[in-house]
């Protein structure tokens, strides 16, 4: 039934109470047990700062910065304190975002924007990533009319294969992106190397630091080996990074940076056609409250270079403790882990482990194989410093639920899976085009009108989100990315017009 505007109002109480039955089923970000999503540092006075600093601007509106001035003195203090830690000169500019995604989109635009006037004609631009860059570049190529090719990566190193990005470009090849580090596996790509590609060809090096931003360079000052992805090295064109990531701001926190001036022009959007106020948007929002732009600013004042040295000590710490003891009870670590480590194994259902440790109140993510670019399924561990007082607790979980899960055989389910994913993806094609896709959306909404309820309820999806979520991962990990795109985007739809 479709909720009404209630007639009387709730009192105070009512509404919260309300709020609380919500959020009943939701994990608890502040609690050191999530090990994805949450950037959690454990210090009580930091946070409460953070939100007495939201609650300060949240009422203030970036749109129009001439009547709240405080959006640019806040906004240029953040972004010279990330081009600081990105080595850029007084060249280098930036916009405050609300999300890495957001950034990209404008990373995204601008290349597109300089490739077309450059080539002084229309076509369809390119960009070249390893199959571990963000699918934030496909939602923008998507949003923004360009084609992404996704090349395989260096299965030894979990870095990008920088002999598969060159021989991917091409004339209309926009823009490449190399990660430091990615999201899969948390392994730094070879900026340098593909920097002297982007300077060879001519083509825009963005790098996607949306992790890696606030908190490596702090870690090569504490001697860890970490390689130069920033500024200093010519050929990148621009580079993202997320605050309220390792910088320990509230949700919605990004920066983008430029190295020139006149690339951030082709970012921003200016209208001035209209009779009312004129537009002029350097974030792909126009309304925004200064709350997380406050918040931001605190929270990064608050700590210091002092306070992040701190912090990145933590996670160094936990991270080492972490895969050492993967190693030992049998686990293969992908790559150079920073401060994500991702791990595989050949003897245990990593997807079964995943919900085992949420049974026990951790929070994994479990991760998709890509078995064409020979990437096996995974699990993935995002380290915060809140984590160094929780992680013996989850080692020894851990531990234990690997010597239970290796006592269970495959089920027969898991088999037939499995080998229906093998059928779907030999009748399947790589690439889907037009008129395929269209015949193919035509025969999925006749289909999902008549099966889509029963699909839910094979998924346990149709009272809401399960616990166990092994069964929809492996189906996830063994169909084309074509056929569970299209289930995915089902079954959100239906999760949100239930509201389960």
């Amino acid at each position: 039934m479709r909720k009404k505007l209630p007639i009387e109002p709730l009192t105070r109480d009512e509404v919260f109470q309300k709020l609380r039955e919500y959020s009943i089923d939701d994990a608890d970000p502040l609690s050191g047990r999530l090990f994805t999503i949450a950037f959690e540092t454990g210090l009580d006075e930091l946070k409460k700062v953070a939100y007495d600093a939201f609650k300060m601007f949240m009422d203030k509106n970036m749109l129009d910065f001439t009547e709240f001035p405080s959006a640019i003195r806040m906004e240029k203090d953040i972004v010279d304190i990330a081009a600081s830690l990105m080595h850029g000169d007084g060249d280098v500019v930036g916009t405050y975002t609300f999300g890495g995604t957001e950034s990209v989109f404008l990373a995204v635009k601008a290349a597109r924007d300089k490739f077309i006037l450059d080539k002084g004609f229309i076509t369809i631009p390119e960009i070249v990533m390893p199959i571990t860059a963000h699918p934030c570049y496909d939602k923008a190529a998507e949003y923004m009319g360009l084609k992404v090719k996704r090349v395989k990566i260096d299965t030894e190193t979990y870095r990008a294969d920088v002999d598969s990005i060159n021989e991917a470009l091409t004339e209309n090849t926009a823009m490449i992106v190399g990660s430091a580090p990615n999201w899969p596996f948390g392994t730094i790509d070879p900026i340098s190397e593909l920097a002297e590609i982007a300077l060879e060809k001519n083509v825009w090096l963005h790098v996607d630091a949306c992790v890696g931003g606030f908190i490596l360079p702090f870690m090569k000052k504490l001697g860890e080996n970490i390689p130069e992805f920033d500024f200093r090295i010519e050929g990148v064109s621009s580079i993202s990074l997320d605050p309220h990531k390792y910088a320990y701001s509230l949700i919605g926190a990004s920066v983008i940076l430029f190295r020139k001036e006149f690339y951030k022009m082709f970012s921003q959007y200016v209208n001035l056609k209209w009779p009312g106020y004129p537009i002029v948007n350097p974030a792909v929002l126009s309304s925004r409250s200064e709350g997380p732009l406050a918040a931001t600013w605190a929270v990064l004042h608050m700590l210091g270079e002092k306070g992040y040295l701190e912090l990145a000590k933590k996670i160094i710490t936990t991270r080492n403790k972490v895969s050492s003891k993967l190693r030992d009870i049998g686990y293969k670590i992908m790559g150079d882990p920073t401060v994500i480590i991702a791990f595989t194994s050949d003897n245990i259902n990593l997807f079964r482990l995943s919900d085992y440790m949420i049974r026990r109140g951790w929070y994994f993510l479990a991760q998709k194989g890509v078995p064409e670019m020979g990437v096996p399924p995974s699990i993935h561990l995002t380290i915060t410093p809140i984590h160094e007082k929780l992680v013996d607790e989850m080692l020894k979980d851990l531990e234990e639920g690997t010597s239970e899960l290796l006592k269970i055989p495959p089920t027969d389910v898991e088999g037939l899976v499995e080998s229906l994913g093998l059928i779907m993806s030999l009748v399947t094609p790589e690439e889907i085009d037009i008129p395929m896709l269209s015949k193919l959306l035509k025969e999925a909404e006749k289909l999902l009108e008549i099966y889509g309820p029963k699909l839910l309820e094979a998924f346990n999806l149709d009272k809401g989100l399960p616990k166990e979520m092994a069964l929809i991962n492996q189906v996830f990990n063994s169909l084309p990315p074509a056929i569970t795109e299209l289930l995915v985007n089902y079954i959100v739809i239906q999760l949100f017009k239930k509201g389960v």
